[in-house]
């Protein structure tokens, strides 16, 4: 990963709702580079299949006026969740880098549950943003938790910036230790329901938040020439842990 969209987060944010954002639509060549641009990105774990479909947003009846929705697929294999949140979020910054607002739409109901011999994880409702104004202004004024609830240790100048990663209903479900010469991330499981998130779902989409996140981090540990090897452990999303560690950084 490198730091290419580094500014891009602070550009991004969620268009719950796609209104006053200009008349333009999304091109078919802007259709295609999106296609193209999902080959391109790195993934966790190259060993999982993934792919994406484009989809007209009323296809799947996402009614947030959105003109498309980008569904996710993945092989259900070990960290396939982490995976595709850490793929999606690569995307989610390539679109907002060239102009189309996004929104990680959980809820959504795909017209497919199986593509290619893959199984639905997500889908990303997306629209042409004509507007520049209606992108984020002061990303430090959006709402997430404390820095010190997030993170232990010298944050590397990476932390403050990392924290405001997209999660479903906003759970920010990491936990980031940094000893010596290592960061360690978990995810945190805080009991019962997260916002609308049923408890029974809360692992599900929050392990994809932790792959949103680790990508944050990693574009913003390339951001601070911060070289590092990077360890990952399986997450099975066991309700009962508390913390559950996903990766390891050394650096």
């Amino acid at each position: 990963m490198d730091a290419t969209y580094y500014n891009t987060i602070f550009k991004r944010k969620s268009f719950h709702l796609f209104r006053n954002v200009g008349k333009e639509m999304i091109s078919e060549e802007e259709l295609a580079g999106i296609e193209a641009a999902y080959a391109s990105f790195e993934a966790l774990h190259p060993e999982i299949r993934t792919a994406i479909r484009i989809v007209p947003a009323k296809q799947v009846k996402v009614k947030r006026d959105a003109d498309y929705c980008i569904l996710i697929y993945s092989e259900k294999k070990s960290n396939y969740l982490i995976n595709a949140g850490y793929l999606g979020e690569q995307l989610d910054l390539y679109l907002v880098e060239h102009d189309i607002g996004t929104l990680w739409y959980g809820m959504g109901k795909p017209d497919e549950a199986y593509y290619d011999g893959l199984d639905y994880v997500i889908m990303i409702a997306i629209r042409k943003i004509s507007d520049q104004t209606k992108y984020r202004k002061d990303m430090f004024k959006a709402k997430r938790k404390p820095l010190e609830e997030t993170w232990s240790g010298d944050t590397l100048g990476v932390a403050e910036i990392a924290r405001f990663a997209p999660s479903a209903c906003n759970s920010q479900p990491w936990f980031v230790q940094h000893e010596g010469n290592q960061l360690t991330v978990s995810r945190y499981r805080k009991p019962g329901r997260v916002g609308i998130m049923p408890a029974a779902l809360v692992p599900y989409f929050n392990r994809i938040d932790m792959g949103i996140y680790l990508c944050i981090l990693e574009i913003c540990l390339a951001h601070e020439s911060v070289s590092f090897t990077r360890e990952l452990f399986v997450d099975p999303g066991e309700k009962d842990a508390e913390y559950t560690k996903v990766a390891v950084y050394t650096f």
